[in-house]
């Protein structure tokens, strides 16, 4: 489990938007976190909380009992006073928890406490292991770099929840992505997929090509077999638990489609160093 701050001497900050805390979390079954536990600073004003999912599924119980799931490719702003604990639910939960001081004039069209989709999820991939590469490094200008890519993350971010209409068609694919995460050790059939939402087998395939490029039953494969790389470089499961977690017939099968989209075996992958596997943390004074 990650859990070892990197500190900074000072706000990596560039235009309305600054990183106060930046934390890179892998969680697993047994993951679960008291806010603030983490924590090296008190609760200030003028801050918010951005958690976004890359894979898995996780809980966020906010203080009044309510309990907001998110799901990979997916964003939420919270209000920091008002959370309570966090934790995976399922599998794993791979994630980006980042506190932010926000000028009043740029937070008033967020939406807080709202789960928001997220598209094009390789790109921002990319993005945050550029950020998290020059957050690391000591001179100052890769800091305002990291700053200024942070803050191009968050407004494409806030454009997409401003901007983009979504179509009857894109909530459906989306409904269906969101059941996907839910439904990992199973092996849903585009068939019953196509059921959950009321559309023909035809119709599905359709939408999914139009809104992600892949067929259903592709997606959920990618789906799986991204998930399986997560848990394969933390190290504490072995390919056949994996195989079976994930809903594959057997290891021999799951380490065939596993080479095929990675161009390696599962069993080639190396767990990541007990120092690798910490909590990266960026707090500042």
């Amino acid at each position: 489990m990650k859990n070892q701050p990197l500190v900074i001497t000072r706000n990596v900050n560039f235009s309305s938007v600054s990183i106060r805390s930046f934390w890179d979390v892998i969680g697993d079954e047994s993951y679960i976190n008291d806010w603030p536990r983490d924590r090296r600073l008190p609760i200030s004003n003028d801050t918010l909380v951005v958690v976004y999912t890359e894979k898995g599924n996780g809980i966020i119980e906010l203080k009044n009992g309510e309990k907001i799931q998110i799901r990979g490719n997916c964003l939420i702003f919270l209000d920091p006073k008002t959370i309570n604990c966090y934790w995976c639910d399922g599998f794993i939960w791979k994630l980006y928890w980042i506190e932010i001081f926000i000028e009043q004039k740029a937070s008033m069209d967020i939406p807080k406490q709202t789960v928001i989709q997220i598209d094009n999820h390789r790109h921002f991939e990319i993005q945050f292991e550029e950020l998290i590469d020059s957050l690391k490094k000591q001179k100052d200008t890769f800091k305002y770099y990291a700053a200024a890519l942070f803050n191009k993350i968050f407004y494409e971010w806030l454009l997409t929840v401003s901007n983009e209409q979504r179509s009857k068609s894109y909530d459906k694919v989306k409904l269906v992505i969101e059941e996907m995460h839910h439904r990992l050790s199973e092996n849903w059939h585009v068939k019953s997929m196509a059921t959950f939402i009321g559309c023909s087998e035809q119709h599905l395939r359709k939408l999914f090509l139009n809104h992600t490029g892949r067929s259903p039953k592709e997606y959920y494969l990618q789906l799986k077999l991204d998930i399986a790389l997560g848990v394969l470089k933390r190290g504490n499961k072995s390919v056949s638990q994996i195989a079976y977690d994930l809903g594959f017939s057997d290891a021999f099968h799951f380490s065939n489609v596993f080479k095929k989209r990675f161009g390696y075996s599962p069993s080639s992958v190396a767990p990541r160093t007990q120092a690798a596997q910490q909590l990266i943390a960026i707090e500042t004074e």
